[in-house]
């Protein structure tokens, strides 16, 4: 069987273009298995903020995507060798970074915040964060590593899902992108910092200097 993770270009370029692309990405297949946690636990999500006031609407389709992220980043790590704190898997840990790398133990740490579109939004309004959302974001991540993927029609009857890892920002970057009402015509409009695609990272590199 091959690799789960394999690198392309976020379009499909093929690999032999490799120095004609502007992001060099990985691409993380999930199981059924995983699909299906991803849904189940989207759904327990997506009523627990049913009646609660977020930065974005509560949508049942975006807590899937989200799960699916962040499966796809824990896949990668794990695949590195990392040892992880994988805290998107406990629903009493909302409050902290998705998942923690830890160096040597806990003496150093990298805290990571996962951020996923759909593959038809991500031009316009992928690599977005609310402006309302940065100040707790600040608190408990270090990085944000941007995933893409196209799920559509899979909550309901789960197979295989292909998600992409475009990239990954610091924080401190977040604070420098500009700042833009984003939403389509039919959306609420946000105020979100969004950074350009060729501001993020390769995500070869995050964890360069790290292990």
């Amino acid at each position: 069987m091959e690799n789960a993770i394999r690198t392309e270009s976020i379009f499909g370029v093929a690999l032999g273009n490799i120095m004609e692309l502007m992001t060099i990405i990985s691409e993380i297949e999930l199981p059924v298995a995983d699909v299906q946690w991803a849904a189940d636990t989207a759904r327990a999500s997506f009523e627990r903020w049913e009646s609660q006031q977020g930065y974005y609407n509560n949508r049942l389709n975006s807590h899937f995507k989200g799960k699916l992220g962040e499966l796809a980043v824990e896949k990668f790590l794990l695949e590195q060798k990392m040892k992880l704190d994988s805290h998107f898997r406990f629903a009493d840990r909302e409050k902290l970074a998705d998942l923690v790398v830890k160096i040597n133990g806990y003496k150093k740490v990298l805290r990571l915040e996962v951020k996923t579109w759909s593959r038809n939004y991500w031009q316009d309004l992928g690599r977005c964060i609310s402006v309302d959302q940065f100040p707790d974001l600040k608190k408990k991540a270090d990085v944000i590593i941007w995933c893409v993927t196209d799920a559509s029609g899979v909550l309901d009857k789960p197979v295989p899902v292909k998600v992409i890892l475009a990239g990954w920002s610091k924080l401190d970057e977040v604070a420098k992108a500009p700042i833009r009402l984003t939403g389509l015509d039919h959306m609420r409009k946000v105020e979100n910092y969004q950074l350009a695609e060729t501001d993020l990272h390769e995500i070869s590199s995050l964890l360069d200097g790290v292990a």
